[in-house]
């Protein structure tokens, strides 16, 4: 009898096993499909965003410009101009610029009306509108006040995305769209 329960017992503990291995199995396969479908939701996001980028690019707005000689400190050291691009009662696009004899660096923010989708940033933003990804420095992706993704073009070497940036631009953002609201009301 003692010898049934102990083969009774190591049968159920192996059989425990295999469950719970099974188990771990489906976990670790479940897990992988989310993190499959999360990259692929992440990389289809930012085809739509990409192809939002290229509408705007293509529309002829005139920009509102808006010099930053009357406002705070660190915008007009570091801007002599901002433009804005509205379409229907909303700005879709933001577009810094330097003074000339300093830098030639400009900063790009495109809107959806969900928020801030794409922030383009090149240091060389005099040439030609519309540039493919592979021409611009840095791009950053945003979902909902999140950034998903940021593309560096330049030799810099990054190990991380610099969430401090990201929160920076999107905080950059915000102001300017609280500054045009102020000036065009």
């Amino acid at each position: 009898m003692y010898k049934i329960t102990i083969k009774l017992f190591v049968l159920t503990y192996l059989f425990m096993g295999c469950v719970k291995t099974q188990n771990k199995e489906d976990k670790q396969i479940n897990s992988e499909n989310q993190i499959t479908e999360t990259f692929l939701n992440v990389d289809s996001l930012i085809q739509v965003i990409d192809q939002k980028r290229s509408e705007i690019e293509k529309l002829t707005i005139p920009p509102i410009e808006l010099s930053t000689k009357n406002l705070r400190e660190k915008i007009k050291q570091k801007w002599s101009k901002i433009h804005f691009y509205v379409q229907n009662n909303q700005v879709i696009k933001i577009k810094t610029y330097p003074y000339p004899e300093i830098t030639k660096r400009t900063e790009e923010f495109y809107a959806s009306e969900k928020g801030l989708i794409l922030v383009v940033i090149e240091d060389n933003g005099e040439g030609k509108k519309g540039k493919s990804k592979d021409q611009i420095d840095k791009m950053y992706y945003f979902d909902n006040g999140k950034l998903i993704k940021e593309i560096n073009n330049k030799n810099e070497v990054e190990y991380a995305l610099k969430e401090s940036d990201a929160l920076e631009l999107l905080s950059e953002f915000n102001e300017y769209l609280d500054i045009f609201k102020k000036n065009n009301n």
